[in-house]
């Protein structure tokens, strides 16, 4: 049998940093083999992104025509990706009550105190205490927020070498990472392994293969693979190397969404 291959992490121009048509992307998950895909398009709610890019409506109706043409082919599941739910609930809810959405993946893209954790103006010393704020963002996200999988839980250290800076995780911040962890688990969610490091040249994924054994030796079930992509040439990108690392990390299933239910997928 062969192995089951999403992508469940991909951006369109529904997203404000994308210009990707659905239809491309689509094409270009079928012509490399990929089982399914999930549009988690931005739903960034922080002060520096602009609120009224992701339409929804548009955007599902989007999702309509792809799977019209492309279902005989491949999967198409309709997603959002939050950014800090946990701080803004009742923006959340608005979004999540007025529109039927098949997944959820839930995003901190700020440190605590709103500093934004992907400018070169953050990664200054000292970094630990920077890198500690950032987690423990996750961690409340974790706990608190409205999402289906924690998206890319260790991010800070793709923009920290991004900008060469050092990332000297994930030990010294491994009790609030598996406080993270534990949250997800405890409260029957799941976290992304995200794929974006390795197509800029970075050894290792979110997280690496360290933290998602954290991850699985705590309870963790809850598994999708995601590109991250916000070009067409990015869709699926280094998946097969993601279901080998999942593997190697004790997974032999994903799951996959519809109406924010789980279904499995062997891989």
């Amino acid at each position: 049998m062969n192995s089951y291959r999403h992508d469940y992490h991909v951006h369109s121009c529904f997203s404000h940093d994308s210009r990707a048509s659905l239809e491309a992307a689509c094409q270009v998950a079928i012509d490399r083999g990929l089982d399914e895909i999930a549009f988690a398009d931005h739903a960034d709610l922080g002060p520096d992104f602009p609120q009224d890019y992701f339409r929804a409506p548009e955007y599902l109706a989007a999702i309509a025509r792809c799977r019209a043409r492309y279902g005989e082919e491949l999967a198409v599941c309709a997603a959002v990706e939050l950014g800090e739910p946990h701080l803004y609930p009742d923006e959340t809810a608005a979004l999540l009550d007025a529109h039927d959405f098949d997944f959820v993946l839930g995003s901190a893209h700020y440190a605590l105190g709103m500093r934004a954790a992907w400018r070169e103006e953050f990664f200054v010393d000292p970094l630990h205490e920077a890198y500690e704020s950032y987690f423990r963002q996750v961690v409340r996200l974790a706990a608190a927020g409205d999402y289906d999988v924690l998206a890319h839980v260790d991010l800070i250290k793709r923009d920290a070498r991004q900008f060469g800076k050092l990332y000297d995780g994930p030990g010294p911040y491994g009790d609030m990472i598996r406080t993270a962890l534990k949250s997800v688990v405890e409260r029957g969610k799941g976290i992304e392994l995200n794929l974006s490091p390795l197509r800029r040249g970075q050894p290792e994924p979110c997280p690496s293969l360290e933290v998602l054994k954290w991850y699985r030796e705590l309870g963790g079930e809850i598994l999708v693979i995601g590109s991250d992509a916000h070009s067409p040439d990015g869709v699926g990108a280094h998946v097969d190397l993601g279901v080998e690392i999942a593997r190697s990390a004790g997974f032999a299933r994903l799951a996959t969404f519809r109406e924010r239910q789980i279904d499995w997928r062997r891989i």
